[in-house]
């Protein structure tokens, strides 16, 4: 019984001794913290390329609807040929990403004393749509003629016209669009952008074959 006693006897020792060096040890534990955070870094990061990728796309967008209305108020006269022509020039500040899916919309806008003043005495302007026309998918139709938009500040003066650019684009989320879909309820997100800009080289734009809205 003795001999069978003593392997016994050390096999609980040599327990008891991993025993007291497991306690403090601290073997692994760069293993199990890494583990713990990995997934958090790797949120992070897609996190931040889909920001980065969402900003740079909007970034574009915005350049895209200002190179449509510099463009067009360069010009002192436009038809259908030279509005593809500044359509198709315009899109390619897009790259490297695709405007295959934008929805642009260039209009001239025409500036008219409506003959009011407000409360402070000053004169009532209205803004006036002469021409709009568009590209894209689904084939969208511009502002309609006569119609009254808003004036932006900057150019509230009588007698005068600007070009109105607007794009619009979906941007669909390349690691998020799962979220975006249960956040919202659909997967992607409309980016857009409008743009007035100043006529250049005449007192309006206008459409050939039409009459100016300015006289």
């Amino acid at each position: 019984m003795r001999a069978l006693a003593h392997p016994t006897v050390r096999t609980l020792r040599r327990l008891a001794l991993r025993l007291r060096q497991f306690v403090p040890s601290r073997d692994g534990v760069a293993a199990v913290e890494f583990a713990m955070v990995l997934p958090v870094m790797v949120l992070m990061y897609l996190g931040m390329t889909e920001l980065t990728f969402a900003v740079n796309t909007d970034r574009k967008i915005t350049l895209l609807s200002r190179t449509l209305a510099d463009l067009t108020g360069r010009a002192t006269s436009v038809n259908t040929a030279d509005m593809d022509t500044i359509f198709n020039a315009a899109s390619s500040v897009m790259a490297p990403y695709s405007s295959d899916q934008a929805k642009l919309m260039v209009s001239s806008i025409v500036v008219k004393d409506t003959g009011l003043k407000d409360q402070n005495g000053k004169a009532i302007l209205k803004g006036t749509v002469c021409w709009s026309t568009a590209r894209g998918p689904g084939s969208p139709v511009g502002l309609a003629n006569r119609s009254t938009v808003t004036v932006p500040d900057g150019f509230q003066t009588a007698d005068s016209s600007y070009i109105l650019a607007n794009v619009e684009m979906p941007y669909s989320p390349v690691f998020g669009a799962s979220i975006l879909q249960t956040i919202t309820g659909q997967s992607t997100k409309t980016l857009s952008e409008e743009t007035p800009w100043p006529v250049r080289n005449v007192k309006e734009v206008v459409w050939q074959g039409t009459t100016p809205c300015l006289t």
